[in-house]
């Protein structure tokens, strides 16, 4: 994991998670110093991604030091610049072109307005590409499928047990399909939390290409995918109200992702 920091109101970065964590032991990085890491939708305080003064140092290789200096001192970005959607780096925005909310410094202004031409995208740190309404649906309708298949062999044999109950045995048929529900109920969220702590996607997702994290870019707990697999049954039984919303939210949210702060984005 690469993490970029503000210092004296220039971008600093990217550093590995080891040479980070010295970087906030040693105090150059306080928890009010803005951060970004690959996943995350903006720039945020160190002390709202985790981070504190309190963090035990790691060990350096022997002899080596932290992979940047380690300035001293702390500043928030200067809001005369901005960072290259080229190179990644931070400058004066005088010296700088804007394109559809994208800055381009002086010096690849021909660098990506060429790859613009090309077809080639140009992405900078912290600039997240949400996945709309229908890559989702058919993120979901891979998924359901999948499940279903799991589901099948279960089912089959109590479909079995209800048949051979007959009429008479009411009882038994409740407690089949009591059994049927539940067994369903657990396939589903296993599934869920199996994929998504392992690869932070579904299978339908990994299919087409997107994820599921944090607002601040970080991976879901078994508690919030928990919450998040209920959260989605209310968002259909609004009639299904809920999964629309993500047509028309800014960061392509439905409610379930409202409810428990995820966002759906591309992996690249």
């Amino acid at each position: 994991m690469q993490w970029y920091y503000s210092h004296n109101g220039q971008q600093a970065g990217p550093v590995p998670q080891a040479d980070f964590d010295n970087l906030v032991h040693s105090g150059v990085i306080t928890p009010s110093t803005l951060v970004w890491r690959e996943g995350m939708s903006e720039w945020r305080p160190a002390s709202e991604v985790g981070v504190s003064a309190a963090a035990p140092p790691i060990p350096l290789p022997a002899g080596g030091n932290p992979s940047v200096a380690a300035p001293a001192g702390d500043a928030a970005p200067d809001p005369d610049t901005a960072v290259c959607a080229v190179s990644g780096q931070r400058y004066p925005k005088s010296q700088m072109i804007q394109y559809e909310g994208k800055w381009i410094g002086a010096a690849h202004r021909d660098e990506f307005f060429q790859r613009l031409r090309e077809g080639v995208g140009q992405r900078g740190p912290g600039d997240v590409r949400y996945a709309g309404f229908w890559i989702r649906f058919v993120a979901a309708f891979i998924d359901g499928v999948c499940v279903q298949i799991i589901v099948f062999i279960p089912s089959f044999v109590i479909g079995l047990l209800i048949g051979m109950a007959g009429p008479g045995q009411q009882v038994t048929q409740i407690l089949a399909q009591m059994a049927g529900f539940i067994i369903g109920l657990v396939i589903g969220i296993t599934y869920e939390i199996f994929f998504i702590r392992k690869f932070d996607a579904t299978p339908g997702k990994l299919a087409v290409g997107i994820r599921l994290l944090r607002a601040d870019g970080s991976k879901l707990s078994v508690g919030r995918i928990l919450g998040r697999y209920f959260a989605k049954l209310v968002s259909g039984i609004i009639l299904c109200i809920g999964y629309i919303l993500a047509a028309f939210d800014s960061e392509k949210r439905a409610l379930h992702d409202h409810m428990c702060d995820t966002r759906v984005t591309y992996k690249n």
